[in-house]
């Protein structure tokens, strides 16, 4: 019994292509998490939710619109990634999909992690937006 382990696929998917699909995901939730906490720390340090000029209601908006703007970067990765295993593929569906190769592997990964991302992503945001700054970053 042979078992093909090479993609002969004509198609060939940039390496940045690839690599933004499979990492910017999970970055992007690492990155809102650190980015998030310190923003929080920084309001929090007298006890009042205040940051500079941003009183305890801007902050939470300026952390809902960062955490929108990594939400934007893992959704983008999720797509990149969905359309680089289209292209390379040869089964259209995904639940018959196969990592074949480097390249397509990499690809259905990152289409999975980018999926993982952006619900991990609306879940870390909601406490942000709902509760209080310095009740939600403790």
């Amino acid at each position: 019994m042979s078992v093909q382990t090479t993609n002969d696929s004509a198609h060939h998917i940039r390496p940045v292509s690839l690599w933004f699909g499979a990492t910017a995901g999970a970055v992007a939730w690492a990155l809102q998490g650190f980015t998030c906490f310190e923003i929080a720390i920084q309001a929090c340090k007298d006890g009042t939710g205040n940051w500079g000029p941003l009183s305890g209601p801007g902050v939470r908006i300026l952390l809902g619109c960062v955490t929108l703007g990594y939400l934007a970067i893992a959704a983008a990765s999720g797509f990149v990634s969905y359309r680089n295993w289209r292209t390379l593929s040869n089964h259209r569906r995904l639940v018959n999909a196969e990592g074949i190769g480097r390249e397509e592997f990499m690809a259905i990964a990152g289409a999975f992690v980018g999926v993982a991302a952006v619900i991990g992503l609306i879940w870390a945001g909601i406490p942000s937006i709902l509760l209080p700054t310095c009740s939600s970053y403790r």
